[in-house]
């Protein structure tokens, strides 16, 4: 089963927030449609005030020519001026960025060339263990040639000490059997003396030579004997000599090879001692390239930050100048059409206008508290109809536009809650985030003071500088004292979100099962140059391909449509749409059929990946209601399954919201219903707050009723609390 989503799957303002014309609407409506017509008669007095403001505007015109005359100086260009500068600031950052990429390719290179030395000393040293290995083999060889040999020569000494001892025992039995064959001298009998016993000569003479013959064939025997063992004895000395002679010519063959290796040993020590001491100059090198590089990155990053912070003063500037322009023209326009479709009605009621011009000024003398009442109506009034002509003008504006086929869907914002804080001191900042989180206890409010004040890039500037004078990192040290929703609230703001979402992507992913809707969320949402950015971040932190693991965690026509999009074709919002081009991609959808929507369809897949938001928000907003009354949200509903049916709802619901009503309604959905999902509540206030969080709080109060910051207040408590509301305040 899939795990639950991390974050919300509706998308902008449900059902129940969408208006219905009522009979009570509609009675207002002619009431407005009266109260118009009212208006219309004082319109004329405004014209008048325009024709006067015109002439004003032509006599300050005729003075500013005379004075410029007068001083004989050149108009400036603000335009030109502001383009020059940029142009030539653009220069010097495509000159500062070519110089960066050399630096580069010149750290790689070195990189590389240390690489390859690492390798070839990883290599030498294997070598150098394999002959030592070998050395330490051969050394044992020796070892037990030279025991045996000792053993052989003990058993030659052994032998040879046994011959002779054999030998002395040959003597002696020799020397006892030669004792016992002497014979013994008899005592010699007269023939003529009787004896009385009887005569045993022969009989011992018969004795005799039979133990002559006994001892005769003893001492063959003994000899045959002895010289068989003295012969066995000569040939295992022989062999043992033999043994010892094969032993020694291999000894001193193993000595010799020994030698070599020793020697060879040597050679691969110098030649080892020579890289080492080669890499350590190469380090050392590196190392001062990279201190000269790094120094010259962070001159270069400076110059670069001047340069933004004068470029984002130029824009501003530029962005006031074209606002006002812009309206100067939109007032022009007005005037023209009020002109060219009044003048009859002017010419008519002139005296009256007079006659009643007459009366205000003299009701105004009349009394203080009268007049000061009279203003407050008719600055009331002046601003509805200002508000009527605005609506004229936009009613108006599409019909001339349309012509070109170019129709503006732009939308103002006011911006984020947090802004840069001035003056900016990120030392005192490390140091004052230092004291809170070191001694007895964590000064919460003082981090909340800091960070909910502070952008994201100072925020990044506090961590570097907290880095530099404390060897310590600041998120680690944050992430040790806080803990729960408020330490995943500082987490939000200090990483980026192409961090926040590449980590989401990987969690989504990652292990048993795949959340859809979280890949749906992030993904069907994004600019390509946002998904560009999540994927180079994904690569990073995970050393993994986003778009191989999305390819094999998914399926079937939900994975055709998701790599669609991940190919980062879809052109940036531009603020125009050319209304030709959405009206025939509308017909084009709408004559293959919702049911029909796939990526099997090629114009349906180029739609849904390669157009812009504001060219699908004209599409579904204005050229789909021409074709079918029909909701289209829940057509794709009932027509559409599965993940393709999520996200096909979910892309059509953020394409016709506007950003802030989008998240005014995801953030309502996050603190409704039962329980607060407050990852989804982080991550909205988070990743706004610097983009059109007073927007969002502005649509909130209006579809919602209630105040945002009201509302965050009854849902979180703690310091948790404190730290979304001062990003809130």
């Amino acid at each position: 089963m899939p795990r639950p989503s991390n974050y919300r799957k509706s998308y902008g303002v449900d059902k129940k927030d969408y208006v219905v014309v009522s009979p009570e609407a509609q009675k207002m409506k002619e009431e407005e449609k009266n109260k118009m017509k009212k208006l219309n008669n004082r319109l004329v007095n405004y014209v008048d005030k325009v024709h006067d403001l015109e002439m004003a505007n032509r006599l300050l015109a005729a003075e500013n020519e005379r004075l410029k005359k007068q001083k004989k100086e050149p108009e400036n260009d603000v335009s030109e001026i502001y383009e020059d500068e940029l142009k030539r600031l653009r220069e010097k950052v495509e000159v500062l960025q070519g110089q960066n990429t050399k630096l580069e390719i010149e750290t790689d290179n070195l990189q590389y060339d240390m690489e390859e030395t690492v390798a070839k000393l990883e290599t030498e040293k294997e070598l150098n263990k394999d002959l030592e290995s070998e050395i330490t083999g051969l050394r044992k060889d020796v070892d037990d040639a030279t025991i045996e040999r000792s053993n052989l020569e003990t058993k030659i000494e052994n032998l040879q000490e046994a011959i002779q001892l054999e030998r002395k025992v040959h003597e002696a039995e020799m020397e006892n059997l030669r004792a016992q064959v002497t014979p013994a001298q008899a005592p010699v009998l007269n023939a003529e003396q009787p004896s009385m016993l009887p005569d045993l000569n022969d009989a011992i003479v018969q004795v005799r030579k039979q133990y002559e013959a006994f001892n005769a064939k003893n001492l063959e025997d003994l000899d045959t004997y002895y010289k068989e063992k003295i012969e066995s004895l000569s040939r295992q000395l022989k062999s043992a000599q033999e043994e010892v002679r094969e032993l020694r010519v291999d000894n001193a063959e193993k000595r010799k090879r020994i030698h070599q290796l020793e020697l060879e040993l040597d050679s691969l020590r110098g030649k080892n001692d020579s890289l080492e001491r080669a890499m350590d100059q190469m380090n050392d090198r590196m190392t001062k390239d990279a201190a000269a590089q790094q120094e010259m990155i962070k001159e270069m990053q400076k110059e670069l930050d001047v340069t933004k912070e004068d470029l984002g003063k130029y824009l501003i500037d530029y962005q006031k100048l074209n606002t006002a322009n812009m309206s100067l023209n939109q007032e022009i326009i007005i005037y023209q059409k009020v002109l060219s479709g009044e003048e009859a009605r002017i010419s008519e009621i002139d005296t009256s206008i007079t006659t009643k011009k007459t009366r205000s000024r003299s009701s105004s003398r009349s009394s203080s508290s009268s007049s000061s009442r009279s203003s407050s109506e008719k600055r009331t009034k002046d601003e509805i109809i200002e508000e009527m002509l605005e609506e004229k003008a936009e009613s108006a504006a599409p019909k001339k536009e349309s012509s070109t086929g170019v129709i503006s869907v732009s939308w103002k914002v006011k911006g984020g809650t947090v802004r840069p804080a001035k003056p900016f001191e990120p030392s005192k900042d490390a140091e004052d985030l230092r004291k809170a989180m070191k001694g007895l206890g964590t000064d919460e409010d003082a981090i909340i003071a800091i960070l909910s004040k502070r952008t994201k890039v100072q925020r990044a500037v506090i961590a570097k500088v907290f880095e530099e004078k404390y060897k310590e990192n600041l998120l680690e040290e944050l992430e040790g004292e806080l803990n729960g929703n408020m330490k995943a609230t500082v987490q939000h703001l200090m990483w980026k979100k192409t961090e926040l979402d590449a980590h989401a992507i990987r969690k989504a992913i990652k292990g048993f099962g795949t959340d859809e809707s979280v890949l749906i969320e992030i993904i069907c949402t994004q600019s390509s140059k946002d998904l560009r950015e999540i994927k180079t971040d994904y690569k990073r932190l995970f050393e993994r391909d986003m778009d191989t693991d999305i390819e094999k965690e998914t399926s079937g026509a939900f994975k055709k449509f998701l790599v669609a999009i991940l190919k980062c074709n879809r052109p940036p919002d531009s603020g125009t749409v050319v209304s030709n081009l959405a009206e025939d991609d509308a017909k084009a959808l709408f004559s293959i059929g919702v049911k029909n929507w796939g990526p099997s369809n090629a114009t349906f897949l180029e739609i849904f990946s390669q157009r812009s938001f504001q060219h699908l928000w004209y599409l579904f907003k204005q050229c789909w209601t021409k074709l079918t009354k029909d909701d289209l949200v829940t057509t794709i509903e009932d027509e559409c399954k599965g993940d393709l049916m999520k996200g096909l709802r979910t892309l059509v619901r953020f394409s016709t919201c506007v950003p802030p009503v989008y998240y005014a309604g995801q953030l309502y959905d996050a603190m409704t219903g039962k329980g607060t999902e407050d990852k989804q509540l982080i991550y909205i206030i988070t990743t706004r707050s610097e983009i059109d969080l007073i927007d969002i709080k502005e649509e909130y109060l209006r579809i919602f009723k209630i105040d945002l910051k009201t509302h965050v207040d009854k849902e979180v408590s703690g310091n948790y609390q404190k730290l979304l509301l001062g990003i809130i305040n």
